[in-house]
């Protein structure tokens, strides 16, 4: 059975939260949320950088961050990702395949900027 493309979407982006935004700022959205397809893989490439360099506290922090900029912008199920990995990573989860974990981060933030896009008007 195909997936229902508004279900799949409700998972990925608040809509109505970004209905709120878009009533409370107007046309600036747009401007948010080009900045946001540009900062977030920034933030992405520098959690695996962190990664790469051992270096936990710099991981934490943008994954953080990651988890942060996407609630901004209503990339819920990026957020979400976002959330459960920092918790993992507060607990030094053993189990955490840290690799397939930013790899699933990106693989979110790709679903939301395509939904994003979309969304801008200007």
């Amino acid at each position: 059975m195909p997936t229902d493309p508004d279900i799949v979407e409700s998972r990925v982006i608040d809509t109505a939260r970004l209905d709120d935004l878009r009533a409370l700022l107007g046309d600036a959205l747009d401007d948010i949320l080009r900045t946001w397809l540009i900062d977030a893989p920034a933030i992405l490439a520098g959690a695996r950088l962190a990664r790469l360099a051992g270096e936990p506290d710099a991981l934490l922090k943008a994954i953080h961050g990651v988890k942060g900029s996407a609630g901004n912008v209503g990339a819920i199920e990026l957020s979400d990702v976002a959330y459960t990995l920092e918790q993992h990573l507060k607990r030094a989860d053993p189990a955490l395949d840290l690799d397939a974990e930013l790899s699933r981060l990106e693989t979110c933030y790709n679903r939301a900027a395509c939904h994003i896009r979309t969304l801008i008007r200007s």
